[in-house]
């Protein structure tokens, strides 16, 4: 099994391996890791300056549809330069972009093989669009410090409406789209989580059939204590299984 893997805004690949760790060593040894970079630095994810060094990066820069369209490129163009892929594993913003993906492969080429077997959702938020008619408008909803900088602006600059709709951020939830995720997916979340409902947002736009899900006892995070690493192991271990059918 070969895993790409996403990290979470604030963190770095190098932290993501280290935070995954604990379970990974309980895995087969022949699975395989390739953590991938976020190219953009930003301030460290809340509690992490304290425990790992920097830099802290991330994938996107804004969650508009142009931002989601650019990375969707970025990772697919690892994907096949580094390719192929059984399965995907991200946290939190990593995790978000792995949905996103996925989604969008069903929304707009079902009849091809999706891009991964399995995918690995670690304390997912929202999984946004890569295109101004997929999901629901939500740029009337977003803090405006977390608006694309044109939109901040007073002058906006907009030359076109194709402009001003890239700069839109849009939500793919479970009940603005008819897409659903069809692989086998592991959901691991934290119950004090305060992304929690994000999480089980991307719960919804999986295939219930094939999904497994474990809530640890903690937050955004992933837990490292022993018990919580085997059972993660037990639950990506049984999707890695379910896979298996989906070459």
């Amino acid at each position: 099994m070969k895993f790409l893997c996403l990290h979470g805004k604030g963190t770095s690949a190098e932290i993501f391996e280290m935070q995954t760790e604990g379970f990974r060593n309980l895995l087969p040894e022949h699975f395989d890791y390739d953590f991938v970079e976020g190219e953009n630095e930003v301030p460290p994810a809340p509690g992490v300056a304290k425990v790992f060094p920097g830099p802290y990066l991330s994938y996107l820069t804004d969650y508009s549809v142009g931002s989601i369209e650019e990375q969707h490129r970025f990772i697919m163009d690892i994907v096949a330069e580094e390719g192929p892929f059984d399965g995907v594993m991200g946290f939190s913003q990593g995790a978000s972009l792995a949905a996103s993906i996925l989604l969008h492969h069903q929304i707009e080429s079902p009849w091809l093989p999706p891009p991964f077997r399995v995918a690995i959702f670690l304390c997912a938020t929202y999984a946004h669009s890569r295109t101004s008619v997929d999901g629901e408008d939500v740029t009337h909803k977003v803090p405006t410090s977390e608006l694309p900088a044109r939109r901040r602006s007073t002058d906006s600059g907009y030359s076109s409406d194709e402009d001003s709709a890239k700069d839109s951020i849009r939500v793919l939830y479970a009940n603005s789209t008819k897409a659903r995720i069809q692989i086998p997916t592991a959901h691991l979340y934290g119950e004090h989580d305060s992304y929690l409902h994000e999480s089980l947002e991307v719960v919804d736009l999986c295939d219930q059939r094939l999904s497994l899900e474990f809530k640890h006892k903690g937050g955004h995070e992933v837990p490292m204590d022993a018990i919580s690493n085997k059972k993660i192991r037990d639950i990506i271990a049984m999707t890695c299984e379910r896979g298996e059918t989906f070459s």
